[in-house]
C-alpha cells in the first residue's frame, strides 16, 4: 500500500511539473510519457490539441509525430532483412528501377544503407519542394523520383547532389526515405501504408497511420501550430474533426513513388502508441513475447555505422553525433550532464510545422522518454546540454526528479 501511495504521490508531482513546464515555455498541448523496463511506466498529458475548438490532449491524441517516422519505417524495414529480400548493401538504383548515381561520382553506387544514414550525397536542392507537392496533390499518379534525381528529369536541379562522393558525408535529406518507401514497395508488391500496418501496427496494436485519411479518430488528431502577430496560427492536421476531402488514391501504382504516404514524416500516432515501438526496441526485435524483427536487425539499427568527425557532417545543432540506421546516438557530453550518468541514450528526434517529438532511450537501462508537443509561441532554445532545446531539458529534469528516469 505505501508503494502505491508512493507512486501516486510521484505521478501527482510529474503532472504538476508537466503542467508548469508547458506554461512556462509557451507550449499547445503536450505528450509525456516514460518508459521503464519494457512497459509504460507513466504517461503525462496537458494542453489543448485543437485551439480553435477548446479540446484537451488525452491519451488518445495522435500526433503528426514528423522525423520519428523514419525510425519507426526503418524498424519495419529490417523485416525485409531477416526475410533476405533486401541487401542495405545494394545499389538502391536496382530496387529502384532507373539508375540511382550522383552525376559528380557516376562510378559509385548509392547503397541503401547510405539512405538510411543520409550519406549517399542526395540533397534536398531548390527541386524537391514542387516535386513532393506534386506528389502530394496526385496521390493517384504521382511523378516518378526518376524526375527528381536524375538528369534531364522534370524536376532535377543541379543542387540535388552533393560534391561528395556518396558515403563520405552526412547531410540530413528527407527524399531518402521517400527512396526508401518506395524500395519497401517494389519489393514486397505492397503499398507502403499496407506494409507498415501488417509487418509493425497490426502486431502491435498499434492505430496510426502515415497519412490522415488512415486516422480512425479525425477527431482526436492534434492540430499543429505557428504562431504569427503573437497569435497561434494553425497548420497542418487542422481538421476540425472531419476528414472533409480525402485524397483517392485508387489509381496508384505500388513502386512509382512511394512519398506519397509521407515515410519521411507523415506518421499519425499517439505517444502511448509509439511507446509499444520504443519496448520492441528494448526488448531487441520482441513485443509480449511475440518476435516482429530480429534481434540482430534491431543491433545493426543501434549500431553507429556513420561517426561524426566534424568535417563530414553537416551542424545540425542539436542531436550532433553518430548515426546508426534512421538513428541518432546522442553523444557522450549528453550522459552526466542532463542524462544519467553512464547512460547511452539513441532513437530520433522530429520538428516540422510547430511539432516538436522526442524519441529517446537508453537499450542496456532499458528505459527513456517519449515527449510530443504540437505547438511552442516562441522558437525554441538550445539548452546547456547541447543536446536538447531548454523545454526538453526540463521535462528530462522533472522525469529524473520523480524517479522515471532511471527506472526506480
Amino acid at each position: 500500500m505505501t508503494l502505491i501511495i508512493s507512486l501516486q504521490s510521484l505521478n501527482g508531482q510529474m503532472q504538476k511539473a508537466v503542467e508548469s513546464i508547458a506554461g512556462e515555455y509557451g507550449l499547445m498541448g503536450l505528450s509525456v510519457v516514460a518508459v521503464c523496463d519494457g512497459k509504460i511506466a507513466g504517461e503525462w498529458y496537458t494542453g489543448l490539441r485543437d485551439y480553435d475548438r477548446n479540446l484537451p490532449v488525452n491519451e488518445n491524441t495522435k500526433y503528426r509525430i514528423a522525423s520519428i517516422s523514419k525510425f519507426v519505417m526503418t524498424t519495419a524495414m529490417m523485416k525485409l532483412c531477416d526475410q533476405k529480400k533486401l541487401d542495405l548493401d545494394a545499389d538502391a538504383g536496382e530496387y529502384l528501377g532507373f539508375r540511382l548515381r550522383n552525376p559528380n561520382h557516376p562510378d559509385t553506387p548509392v547503397t541503401v544503407r547510405m539512405l538510411l544514414l543520409h550519406t549517399g550525397s542526395l540533397n534536398e536542392g531548390s527541386g524537391y519542394d514542387s516535386f513532393l507537392m506534386a506528389t502530394y496533390n496526385n496521390v493517384g499518379n504521382p511523378p516518378s523520383f526518376s524526375e527528381l534525381f536524375v538528369p534531364g528529369g522534370k524536376y532535377y536541379t543541379d543542387d540535388m547532389w552533393r560534391k561528395e562522393a556518396p558515403g563520405e558525408y552526412y547531410t540530413y535529406c528527407n527524399a531518402n526515405f521517400g527512396l526508401a518507401g518506395t524500395i519497401i514497395e517494389r519489393i514486397t508488391g505492397q503499398r507502403f501504408e499496407e506494409y507498415i500496418q501488417q509487418t509493425l501496427f497490426i502486431p502491435l496494436g498499434i492505430s496510426g497511420s502515415y497519412i490522415p485519411e488512415g486516422v480512425t479518430d479525425i477527431n482526436n488528431l492534434a492540430v499543429i501550430y505557428g504562431t504569427g502577430d503573437g497569435k497561434w496560427v494553425p497548420g497542418t492536421d487542422n481538421f476540425k474533426g472531419v476528414m472533409s476531402a480525402p485524397r483517392d488514391f485508387s489509381g496508384y501504382v505500388t513502386g512509382t513513388n512511394g512519398a506519397v504516404f509521407s515515410p519521411q514524416g507523415g506518421l499519425r500516432i499517439s505517444a502511448a502508441e509509439l511507446a509499444r515501438i520504443m519496448i520492441l526496441h528494448m526488448n531487441n526485435g520482441k513485443y509480449n513475447g511475440q518476435r516482429i524483427v530480429s534481434k540482430k536487425s534491431i543491433k545493426l539499427m543501434h549500431r553507429a555505422q556513420f561517426i561524426c568527425n566534424g568535417a563530414n557532417s553537416d551542424d545540425e545543432g542539436v542531436r550532433t553525433g553518430n548515426r546508426g540506421l534512421s538513428v541518432q546516438i546522442l553523444p557522450e557530453s549528453a550522459s552526466g550532464s542532463i542524462l544519467p550518468k553512464g547512460s547511452h541514450f539513441l532513437g530520433h528526434s522530429g520538428s516540422a510545422y510547430g511539432l516538436v517529438s522526442d524519441f529517446y532511450f537508453d537499450p542496456k537501462g532499458k528505459y527513456g522518454f517519449i515527449f510530443i508537443t504540437n505547438g511552442l509561441s516562441n522558437a525554441p532554445v538550445k539548452g546547456p546540454s547541447g543536446s536538447f532545446y531548454n523545454f526538453e531539458e526540463a521535462l528530462i529534469r522533472a522525469l529524473r526528479e520523480n524517479s522515471s528516469l532511471p527506472c526506480k
